[in-house]
């Protein structure tokens, strides 16, 4: 007589991947550095209204912006596929809802159109590497 159980298998979660993450994140900030650089050799001012006054936005805030946003998203999704692979669908979907709804700031804050599309282009670079790099994780399933 055999038995046969009725419970799926639990599939371990696939943690996303650090040298993943740092190669996205890597891309990123090169792509980033590029585009600044490339606009700047342009004129384009990159500056921007903040309620504390106008800001001028450098190069080193768009590498370490860019590396901060990386960095965050990469720590959500860990946290999101230790518990389930929706949440891990979940913290993906909201990556590409932030890069886009984040690019309207530069947008309707920048003093001239050349420095908001450029600084909303950075915005989705870095939510497009993100993806390309991380878009594999799956969290646990059966929770």
């Amino acid at each position: 007589m055999s038995t046969t159980s009725t419970t799926s298998p639990r599939v371990e979660a696939s943690t996303p991947s650090r040298p993943r993450a740092a190669v996205g994140a890597t891309i990123a900030v090169v792509i980033n550095t590029g585009i600044w650089i490339a606009g700047r050799a342009a004129d384009v001012s990159f500056l921007v209204e903040s309620p504390v006054g106008d800001l001028r936005v450098g190069l080193l805030e768009v590498i370490l912006g860019t590396a901060t946003g990386f960095a965050i998203g990469f720590g959500l999704l860990t946290w999101a596929a230790r518990r389930s692979h929706t949440l891990v669908r979940a913290v993906l979907a909201a990556a590409v809802t932030m890069a886009v709804l984040s690019a309207l700031g530069p947008l309707t804050t920048a003093h001239e159109t050349s420095s908001g599309a450029l600084l909303a282009a950075m915005h989705l670079v870095t939510g497009a590497a993100f993806m390309a790099a991380l878009s594999g994780a799956r969290g646990r399933s059966g929770r």
